[in-house]
């Protein structure tokens, strides 16, 4: 037996046996030394495997079973490919203690960790839902599949993004992930750009087993999520003629708001702040701060209103907001699963599959406030195509609670704002088809339904705008109302609920996407080449799909202040046909070719073709490499009929900013000046505040229509990549990849639009007239040099306008050996990041590349893991580190306020404009020792390390408030887990 043998007999697990059918045989090995025998060798390195548990030596004489492998049509002896996957098995998932198919798929080296979560969607247009994005290209360009078929969708479009919800996929019934880490269009088609995820479920199972586990934080106990699940296996295949398996799954994270974890927060995001405070675009105040945004309210320059219960040093009343800011959202998710396979024949076997899932989110927020100097509101309606403005006005002198005798500036926090987010989505897949052989040849057919409904139901954070004209008064800034505040509703007071649900309609949207399929292949050996068989699969498929998106009718009428809508109702079949074959050219090097032709309505026929190569070099050594062309067709909310009304907040004013910054700095310094028992010290540092936030982090409303005459997305991916293994047990791999996209779907951002305002065309930067200034008076305006207008909307449509290019390397270590203290396995995986560049379309007015962002926030060079598993008796240990390497603020080329001049410009040391890099380390325990028993403690970051400290972040999404990770306040985390096998 050569040494590759030997590895992949180590590398074997029970699971894998099960999954694959029977397990490697010596003989048979012998009989396949030339490659077989490596490929599966390489499994011990090119596959992840979970370190303990292995299967013994198969007996002499059992056959091997050929078994697709994700990234082929082939039937092939498991890893016997010349494309990078990594597999995670179910044993794996447990110890590096995970408690969903989201946390799962972030621990990949080359996954984005700031793809969509459920956890961090509370502004998304789809809420309630996680996905998974490969490579850095986003969650439309990674294809997931269940049992290598398609899920639907969620049925709600982030924006333009359509994806697979990893929340409605079950983790208990997972027996392995495999990961294909470069383009697979080839052989599944459109989205599978930048790689495909396969979960395969348990197959074949036998008994009934219950699995419960609780995770909490040890610093802060609110943070904690608990799963139960069971799952069972009836009728033996081999026997019985017949499998059944069930599996149902329970989920439950509890909600956290930041009060009760903002003693917690690393204070040097505090510290942080009160170091860059002026000029740094940090709006609200430090670390816990009260707002003066209050109930019952302030008139500014009278004090607070009468009931306010915690008034600040100048007398105003002052809001806990951090109580409602909210941390986590809570989440209930049930999901399951049941398969069934009978055999009639030796030839011939039926199966069928249903998943079930439903999933509910409850977000929640501060409530709406109110302020005379807030900059107006700018947003759009849907139904016409109009802009719509909302101007925050001065409390009248006639009002009964403005004693000044003047117009008043009121600051004020409607405290009976329902504010909250209730999104729930139920999914289903159901399929059957039948399997069997012809001849010497293996074929498969299906057909099935599937689904997505989602019911999305916001109230509160924004104002009605028809409610609040009736019930409080006028919202432009040319009208004279001297009954504002002085009508139905009333300051101060809580009001009737008939009162309250005008100025505070229910709102949302109701999604929902069904999809039918057929599909068929058949597989097997068509000739000889040189004694060894040439394959050949041939199939197609067949896939209708109907998307709709339907706004509740206030938000189509663009009622909802600040907020956008996006409709879509739209439908198409597609069909596609594929082949692909493997050409053994000579005895130790072998060709893979593929081709997919797919079509889409209104979009041309498109062929993705594959090349692939594999060569034994040596007993040790194996290059492999590919090229492939990949495609993702025009989804129904880009070209079908739909529209998109979106409000974007935090953008930087190039024409305004520097100056709000130098009138911000000015008032600052006025109300240093001033000593502290002076109110208009108070006012001041406000004011300077609000200056800063309407032209630094100000709001744009953003009109974005669908375009029927887009071009798919293409790309070209290259890997090139060796395995070898120098000692005998211990493998390594290397792959370099290389990923073009082109032809992107999407818009032009705001930032690129507001840095090339002056050369495009005429509408698409739209802005108010100097006489509607809220930030500046006529006398500011001279004196700063201000002759722009602010900001309102900027409109387009969706193009093929971007591209991006990306390359690294990724490398994977396994290692096997037995020691004093028992077996010790260890397994790697790293991706170092040499490129990352994005095509923009307005750089010096006609496009180019932007600069490198490897490096720059978001895109580290290097992410990696090493596991370290030793088993002895009963008892196994596992020990984790995760690695992220640091990055700089900066984003692109326009980025400026984060540059290391924008940095210094703010006061901010080299260090803080850097996010440091990381190591966690975790530890998993688990014992075996009662009968039927299986007890697991999984301690997450061991040494309570924070991560480091991330002010792009803090400052972008936290509103300078609150840090948006999560991990900061959690610290270390313990996960008890329980699992029963029933006899």
């Amino acid at each position: 037996m050569n040494a590759y043998a030997r590895a992949w007999t180590d590398a074997v697990q029970p699971s894998a046996v099960r999954a694959t059918g029977a397990p490697l045989a010596p003989r048979a090995r012998r009989r396949r030394r030339g490659s077989a025998a490596l490929a599966a060798a390489c499994a011990g390195a090119m596959l992840q495997l979970a370190p303990a548990a292995f299967a013994q030596e198969p007996a002499v004489g059992q056959s091997i079973q050929r078994v697709i492998v994700t990234g082929s049509n082939l039937k092939r002896i498991e890893a016997e490919t010349a494309m990078p996957v990594q597999v995670i098995r179910h044993e794996e998932i447990t110890r590096i203690g995970v408690n969903t198919v989201k946390e799962l798929l972030d621990t990949l080296t080359s996954s984005d960790r700031q793809a969509l979560s459920d956890a961090g969607g509370s502004n998304s247009f789809a809420g309630g839902a996680s996905a998974v994005a490969l490579r850095g290209l986003g969650k439309q360009s990674t294809l997931v599949l269940l049992n290598s078929r398609r899920v639907a969708p969620y049925a709600l479009a982030d924006y333009n993004e359509v994806f697979t919800n990893l929340d409605a996929l079950p983790l208990d019934a997972v027996d392995r992930v495999e990961i294909l880490r470069n383009g697979g269009s080839a052989v599944y088609g459109s989205d599978a750009v930048a790689g495909v995820v396969n979960i395969i479920t348990r197959s074949d199972y036998e008994g009934v087993q219950a699995r419960a586990s609780h995770n909490q934080s040890t610093q802060n106990s609110e943070f904690h999520e608990s799963t139960a699940a069971i799952t069972g296996g009836f009728g033996n295949l081999a026997t019985d003629r017949w499998n059944v398996l069930a599996n149902i799954e329970f989920y439950r994270r509890k909600a956290v708001n930041w009060r009760q974890a903002v003693d917690d927060i690393n204070p040097d995001y505090g510290d942080a702040f009160s170091a860059v405070a002026p000029g740094s675009g940090l709006m609200f105040g430090s670390r816990g701060a009260p707002s003066t945004f209050s109930f019952p309210g302030n008139i500014i320059g009278q004090g607070a209103l009468p009931g306010c219960a915690t008034v600040n040093a100048a007398g105003l009343c002052v809001y806990d907001r951090f109580a409602h800011f909210q941390a986590q959202p809570a989440a209930h998710r049930v999901n399951a699963l049941v398969s069934g396979k009978y055999q009639f024949s030796d030839g011939l076997e039926a199966f069928g599959e249903l998943l079930l899932s439903r999933t509910k989110t409850d977000y929640s927020g501060a409530q709406t406030t109110y302020g005379s100097t807030t900059a107006d509101a700018i947003w759009g309606n849907p139904a016409t195509g109009e802009q719509r403005s909302f101007t925050y006005r001065f409390l009248p002198p006639t009002h009964p609670l403005n004693e000044l005798g003047e117009e008043a500036e009121l600051r004020y926090r409607f405290a009976d704002d329902p504010s909250y987010r209730h999104t729930v989505s139920d999914q289903y897949r159901a399929l059957t088809g039948l399997r069997g052989t012809w001849r010497d040849y293996d074929w498969e057919t299906a057909l099935g339904i599937m689904g997505s409904k989602t019911k999305d139901r916001s109230r509160g954070g924004f104002f009605s705008l028809s409610g609040f004209q009736q019930v409080i008064g006028a919202t432009d800034a040319t009208s004279d109302d001297p009954l504002l505040f002085n009508r139905a509703y009333r300051l101060g007071e809580l009001n009737t609920p008939e009162v309250v649900n005008t100025l505070f309609p229910e709102n949302g949207y109701d999604g929902k996407i069904t999809q039918t399929f057929v599909d068929g292949k058949i597989t097997g050996e068509v000739a000889k080449l040189g004694g060894r068989g040439v394959n050949l699969a041939l199939g197609g498929e067949v896939r209708h799909e109907k998307f709709e998106i339907n706004p509740s009718a206030n938000l189509l009428a663009g009622d909802i202040v600040s907020n956008g809508a996006a409709t879509s109702n739209a439908s198409r079949t597609n069909a596609s046909v594929f082949t692909e074959a493997n050409l053994p050219l000579l005895d130790k090097l072998e060709l893979i070719g593929a081709v997919r032709l797919d079509k889409f309505k209104d979009v041309k026929a498109h062929a993705s073709p594959k090349l692939a190569a594999r060569w034994e070099a040596t007993p040790r050594f194996l290059l492999r490499g590919t090229f492939e062309k990949g495609f993702r067709a025009p989804n129904l909310t880009e070209s079908a009929q739909s529209s998109k009304f979106a409000f974007d907040n935090g953008q930087f004013d190039p024409k305004r900013c520097d100056q709000a910054q130098a009138l911000a700095n000015d008032l600052r310094a006025q109300s240093d000046a001033l000593p502290a028992s002076d109110p208009n010290k108070a006012l001041l540092a406000a004011r300077a505040d609000i200056v800063e936030g309407n032209e630094c982090a100000t709001g744009i409303a953003s009109t974005v229509r669908n375009n029927p005459g887009l071009k798919p997305e293409t790309s070209k991916s290259t890997t090139l990549g060796f395995a070898i293994e120098p000692v005998s047990g211990t493998s390594f791999t290397l792959d370099a990849w290389r990923i073009e996209r082109k032809d992107e779907i999407g818009v032009k951002t705001t930032a690129e639009l507001l840095a090339a305002e002056d050369s495009l065309p005429p509408g698409t930067v739209i802005r108010q007239s100097l006489d509607q200034d809220r930030t500046f008076t006529a006398a500011e305006r001279q004196r700063y040099g201000v002759t722009a207008g602010p900001l309102s909307a900027t409109t387009g449509m969706f193009e093929n306008t971007a591209q991006t290019v990306t390359r690294g390397v990724d490398l994977s270590l396994g290692s096997r050996v037995d020691t004093p203290l028992g077996r010790l396995n260890v397994t790697g995986n790293a991706t170092y990041l040499f490129e990352y560049k994005e095509w923009a379309p307005t750089r010096n007015g006609t496009g180019g590349w932007g600069d490198n962002l490897a490096g720059r926030w978001n895109y580290p060079k290097t992410v990696a893991n090493l596991t370290a598993t030793l088993s002895r008796g009963d008892f196994a240990h596992t020990v984790r580190s995760n690695f992220r390497s640091s990055t700089t603020l900066q984003g692109d080329y326009y980025d400026d306020e984060y540059s290391a001049q924008g940095c210094e410009d703010r006061g901010w040391t080299p260090a803080q404009c850097r996010v440091a890099s990381f190591v966690r380390w975790d530890y998993n325990l688990s014992y075996s020792g009662i009968r039927n028993l299986t007890l697991s403690l999984f301690v997450r970051n061991v040494l309570n390390h924070r991560p480091p400290l991330d002010l792009y972040q803090f400052n972008s999404s936290g509103g300078g408030v609150i840090p948006q990770d999560t991990d900061d306040v959690q610290g270390r985390s313990v996960r008890i887990t329980a699992e029963y096998k029933f006899k």
